[in-house]
């Protein structure tokens, strides 16, 4: 699980970074810089919002 395989399952999932945050609601900068230095936890949390939407 890393930042580079979450840009992958979106673009298989034709959609956008911006849709991720927007169903989780906290800001973008914060969600781009916890998940590109590797925070798991967020990115656990990302992949799990990514299979909902």
């Amino acid at each position: 699980m890393n930042f580079k395989n979450l840009k992958l399952e979106l673009i298989k999932k034709n959609k956008k970074f911006k849709d991720l945050v927007e169903a989780d609601g906290r800001s973008r900068q914060y969600l781009h810089k916890s998940c590109s230095e590797g925070n798991g936890k967020i990115l656990k949390q990302m992949f799990q919002l990514l299979k909902t939407i």
